[in-house]
C-alpha cells in the first residue's frame, strides 16, 4: 500500500500528485495542439466546428493547468540522484520556461477568442501570441522528450523513471 506522503514531493522525488497533474497536463496539451493544428486545414464549413472544439477542451483544461503550474512553482522540482547540478539546473530552466509559455497560451487562447467577435486588433494580437507560443512550446516539448530519452539511453539515472511512479524510499527524504 502507498504511503500518504508519496501523495507529495520531497526533496528527491516527485509525487502522486505532480506526477498525476503532469501526465493530465500532458494529455490536455497533446490534444489541444493536435486540434489547434488541424483548424487551418478544416472546409469552411467544420472550421467554426473545429475552433469551438479546440475552445471547449482548452477551457476544461484551463483548472488542472493552472493548478499544474501553481503546484510546480509551489513545491520546486525535486532533484535526481546521479543527476549533476548543471543538469538539474537546466532542467528546471526548461520548466520554468514550458511553464511560462503555457500562461502565455492559457492568457492568450480566452483572448482570442473573446475578442473574436469584435474582430479587433486585439483578437489579432492574441491570437499572434497564443499561435507563437503554441510553437515554442512544441519546441519545449520536444526537447523536454529529447532530454528524456537522452538520460533513459546513454545515463544510469532516474530522471525517465520519477516521472512514472513516486520513489520508494521518498518519505526518508523528508528527514
Amino acid at each position: 500500500m502507498s504511503n500518504p506522503r508519496s501523495l507529495l514531493d520531497t526533496q528527491n522525488s516527485f509525487g502522486w500528485f505532480s506526477i498525476g497533474l503532469h501526465w493530465l497536463a500532458t494529455l490536455a496539451i497533446i490534444l489541444l495542439w493536435f486540434i489547434g493544428q488541424s483548424i487551418s486545414s478544416q472546409s469552411v464549413e467544420q472550421i467554426e466546428a473545429r475552433r469551438t472544439l479546440h475552445i471547449t477542451i482548452g477551457l476544461i483544461a484551463w483548472l488542472p493547468l493552472i493548478a499544474r503550474i501553481i503546484w510546480r512553482y509551489k513545491s520546486g522540482h525535486p532533484h535526481v540522484s546521479g543527476q549533476t547540478l548543471l543538469e538539474h539546473r537546466l532542467a528546471k530552466a526548461t520548466h520554468h520556461f514550458m511553464l511560462l509559455v503555457l500562461i502565455v497560451m492559457l492568457i492568450s487562447g480566452p483572448l482570442t477568442a473573446w475578442a473574436m467577435p469584435d474582430r479587433s486588433s486585439l483578437s489579432e494580437f492574441a491570437f499572434i501570441f497564443h499561435s507563437n507560443a503554441a510553437k515554442a512550446l512544441a519546441v519545449l516539448v520536444l526537447l523536454h522528450i529529447l532530454a528524456a530519452l537522452k538520460h533513459l539511453m546513454f545515463h544510469e539515472d532516474e530522471t525517465v523513471a520519477r516521472i512514472f511512479v513516486p520513489r520508494k524510499d521518498a518519505t526518508q527524504d523528508e528527514g
